[in-house]
């Protein structure tokens, strides 16, 4: 896995776990406790990730405004929410979807079609 390859994963793992939050808020604290779970927990999500950084070269959660940062608590945007259910729809479907400015381009090559896991 190449350094900015290495870099998008863990962005959209952090998406994700925001994603999976009741409000879509979590402290940087609970991020890390989960960053560590799903990091060490086997190689099906560092995989899945790795799959999905493929899809969205160049990410950045903070400068789309994908994720937003206040004190000692990341919350994620609904653009952010927008991008995710994007980035993980099916490619075939994604034919039939006109881009919008106002979510990131994502290439729509080979991502996995299962859900996400929520993290409560």
């Amino acid at each position: 896995m190449q350094a900015s390859e290495s870099r998008v994963s863990f962005q959209l793992s952090i998406l994700k776990i925001l994603d999976g939050q009741t409000d879509g808020r979590a402290s940087i604290e609970v991020i890390k406790q989960h960053l560590a779970i799903l990091y060490t927990s086997g190689r099906e999500w560092t995989g899945r990730m790795t799959r999905l950084a493929e899809r969205a070269p160049g990410l950045d959660i903070f400068g789309q405004k994908l994720v937003v940062r206040e004190p000692g608590v990341w919350s994620i945007t609904e653009q952010g929410r927008s991008f995710l259910a994007i980035l993980e729809r099916p490619a075939t479907a994604d034919r039939d979807v006109a881009p919008d400015e106002s979510t990131p381009a994502v290439p729509m090559t080979g991502a996995s079609a299962r859900p996400a896991p929520q993290f409560r």
